[in-house]
């Protein structure tokens, strides 16, 4: 006779069951109120003009204070300035840990960052327990700026919920935040991580992921609606697999998702769709490594997509490459690396392209600084291709 199971894992299994059934009709109920309006991308071009090769690399946050700065965001406004967000304390969930901004100045300079969003003031705009924030994704509209930042209740990333605020004048002062209902299971595990990619008429397709029973990417789909947004989701895939998507666009109707994998494999995955994020195919694996670590993709101006990823299947973060694939993610090829030193961890790449083929990044270093990298399509053509 089969011993009788504890009541946390009958719990366990009751909820797991309940997702199964009820998450699906959930994404489905949302998605069946908001058309797939397809994604906003510029028709193929080549790379700029006799633009000469240029590299250029910076710290964002060169006298930061604290022990962990991690998971920054990028996007460029129309005025041509680069903001900045990541979230950064004593350590993951801690209960000092605040979200920080920058910005660059009309020279381009990196200005000082500045706390925006802690603890306490989640809790007073949300008017609920936050025991810690974490994840944060910048949002451009015009020279409005959007803020997804997560807030943690309970335990860790399984017990969090993401919410969003924004700014009229840069990032001075902010909307009183609001929480997405993501899902009907008490709402948890949430999280953002990789730049949103625009839509046709407005809004974004935004790539997110949930660590609740589970870990998978879905899209949040951030709306315009009355003046405001209205927002949906869908799932990529399920399981436990891959997560933390990176969404490149190739048409209105085509897109890939790289993504991490969660696998005993350790290679980078890919799922594509061609009906604009109706649905996905199942996640396949590429020729790259992945320790289960993050990773961004973006367009580049001739249509190929560039790739920043961890080149490791074992071990540390110990680098940080990037790779091209000119045939929509089947086929990859190694041009540069850009941070290796052993016993140390360079992560969570975020990446933004220009349509002139200036591509801009934002990566972690050693768990304490914030580099900022920016390079056009010109100097990625004089590098090697690496083996």
């Amino acid at each position: 006779m089969p011993r009788p199971r504890p009541p946390a894992i009958r719990i366990a299994l009751c909820l797991a069951a309940l997702a199964a059934g009820v998450l699906p009709w959930w994404n489905a109920r949302e998605m069946a109120q908001s058309a797939f309006p397809g994604f906003e991308v510029a028709a193929p071009s080549a790379a700029e003009s006799e633009a000469p090769a240029f590299f250029k690399k910076t710290v964002v946050n060169p006298f930061s204070p604290h022990r962990k700065s991690h998971s920054a965001s990028l996007v460029r406004m129309d005025d041509g300035r680069m903001f900045a967000a990541w979230y950064a304390g004593s350590g993951e969930c801690a209960p000092d840990v605040a979200v920080y901004l920058a910005s660059t100045d009309a020279a381009g300079n990196w200005q000082a960052p500045r706390a925006v969003f802690n603890r306490e003031k989640a809790m007073e705009d949300l008017g609920r327990n936050v025991i810690s924030v974490g994840n944060s994704l910048l949002l451009a509209d015009g020279n409005r700026l959007g803020l997804l930042f997560v807030t943690v209740a309970a335990g860790r990333w399984s017990g969090s919920s993401m919410n969003i605020a924004w700014s009229d004048d840069a990032g001075v002062t902010w909307s009183r935040a609001q929480n997405l209902t993501m899902n009907p299971l008490a709402n948890l595990s949430a999280l953002p991580r990789n730049p949103a990619a625009p839509l046709a008429g407005g809004g974004w397709a935004i790539p997110v992921y949930e660590e609740f029973l589970g870990k998978f990417p879905e899209v949040l789909w951030l709306l315009p609606r009355d003046g405001g947004y209205d927002f949906a989701v869908s799932r990529v895939a399920g399981g436990v697999s891959v997560l933390q998507a990176a969404l490149v666009p190739l048409s209105q109707d085509e897109a890939v998702c790289l993504m991490r994998d969660f696998r005993p494999a350790k290679f980078m995955s890919i799922s594509t769709t061609a009906d604009a994020g109706r649905s996905w195919t199942q996640p396949k694996a590429t020729e790259l490594p992945n320790k289960d670590s993050g990773i961004c993709g973006v367009r580049l101006p001739d249509g190929s997509i560039l790739a920043a990823y961890n080149d490791r299947s074992t071990g540390k973060r110990e680098n940080l490459r990037l790779a091209v694939s000119g045939d929509g993610g089947k086929t990859w090829k190694r041009v540069a690396t850009l941070e290796e030193e052993p016993g140390f961890e360079f992560s969570y790449p975020s990446m933004v392209c220009d349509p002139d083929g200036t591509v801009r990044m934002l990566y972690s270093a050693r768990q304490t600084q914030i580099v900022y990298v920016e390079f056009n399509t010109a100097w990625l053509a004089e590098q090697e291709v690496l083996q």
